[in-house]
């Protein structure tokens, strides 16, 4: 498959990488329809942070289809299309529960990583996933586009300042 790496400041490349497979029972793999840039990629790109040259993109946002899912996924099947938020908790934690799962008490691994690809695996799906109705063709380009900001500008909107 298809994945953008950070090779230098100011240069990313497209490699041919591994397919990620579900390595966890809370695992959902995504076969990614829309990506975007993640501001946090941009300041490695612009050389304003030490990032490690030929190294993994940031990019956290994402829609796209379900292709598989863990044991534990109980929200989403294979064949659904979905807004993968760069931030997501446990969804039981006092923090969750107060809908604030950027700050997720059970894990810190609450941050989906390298999602400029064509494939992504998910971390703790069973909470964060949205499903949208329908499938990508049911929806026009600028709807698309509209959707997958909810990606990310929801999320964070959502996440407290501190």
């Amino acid at each position: 498959m298809k994945k953008t790496i950070f090779e230098t400041a100011g240069k990313v490349a497209i490699e041919d990488v591994e397919k990620p497979t579900v390595q966890a029972p809370d695992d959902v793999i995504i076969h990614v329809v829309r990506t975007c840039v993640c501001g946090s990629d941009l300041w490695a790109y612009r050389g304003l942070e030490d990032k490690a040259d030929h190294s993994e993109n940031t990019g956290h946002e994402a829609i796209g289809i379900v292709e598989s899912v863990g044991s534990d996924i109980t929200t989403v099947v294979p064949g659904d299309f979905v807004i993968a938020p760069f931030t997501h908790g446990c969804g039981h934690c006092a923090a969750c529960r107060a809908g604030f799962d950027g700050d997720c008490q059970s894990h810190q691994d609450n941050f989906s990583n390298g999602v400029q690809g064509e494939y992504i695996r998910f971390q703790h799906g069973e909470w964060a996933l949205i499903k949208i109705p329908g499938q990508p063709s049911d929806y026009s380009e600028e709807m698309l586009k509209s959707l997958l900001s909810l990606a990310d500008v929801m999320a964070t909107v959502t996440t407290p300042l501190g």
